[in-house]
């Protein structure tokens, strides 16, 4: 985590009473997933530090109910996905920084331009065909895919049932397949 983000749990962690080594416990043992949930709604490093800060800072603030949180896990996924929700909808500018990136990993692989182009055409027509699913379908299908989290997990997070997070993934699997093959059909005659 970045320094500032150490800072703010520094602060949080002197601020704890008695329940501060099981805070310290469960920001090490899940302050990776979190990172990794954020960072799939954010698209951004400094923007899913921030939300990562405020999941552990909202987890610190339910110290009384710590003991009747079954699932630490799931609780900070489902918290982590909201703080990351809302982030997103407060932040309307691309990062720039993230572009480059993908690039210059491209380069690095010895990528022509062409394969750059190529490569950042069928990168930004998945994520346009995976935006246009229904919410209902689209975040569970990334729960799944980037998160790689099992179905109860993702139940957990958007608080549905297991049955119907596998249908939903299912479902958008076959909608997004759809939607590409309607797409090269087009645009390729195929």
């Amino acid at each position: 985590m970045a320094a500032m983000g150490q800072v703010i749990l520094s602060q949080a962690l002197l601020s704890a009473d008695a329940n501060d080594r099981e805070f310290e416990a469960a920001v090490r043992e899940h302050a990776r997933h979190v990172y990794r949930i954020a960072q799939a709604v954010l698209r951004n490093h400094h923007d899913a530090e921030d939300a990562v800060q405020e999941t552990f800072l909202r987890f610190l603030r339910q110290q009384r109910n710590w003991a009747g949180i079954r699932n630490p896990r799931a609780w900070l996924a489902r918290t982590a996905w909201r703080v990351a929700l809302d982030r997103r909808r407060q932040t309307v500018a691309v990062s720039l920084e993230e572009a480059a990136d993908v690039v210059e990993t491209l380069r690095a692989a010895g990528a022509s331009a062409e394969e750059l182009a190529a490569q950042s055409q069928t990168l930004a027509l998945v994520e346009r065909l995976i935006a246009s699913l229904p919410r209902e379908l689209r975040e569970p299908l990334t729960l799944s895919t980037v998160e790689e989290l099992t179905s109860a997990e993702i139940g957990e997070v958007l608080g549905i049932p297991e049955g119907s997070v596998r249908e939903r993934v299912s479902r958008a699997r076959t909608m997004l397949g759809e939607k590409l093959a309607g797409w090269m059909e087009k645009n390729h005659g195929r």
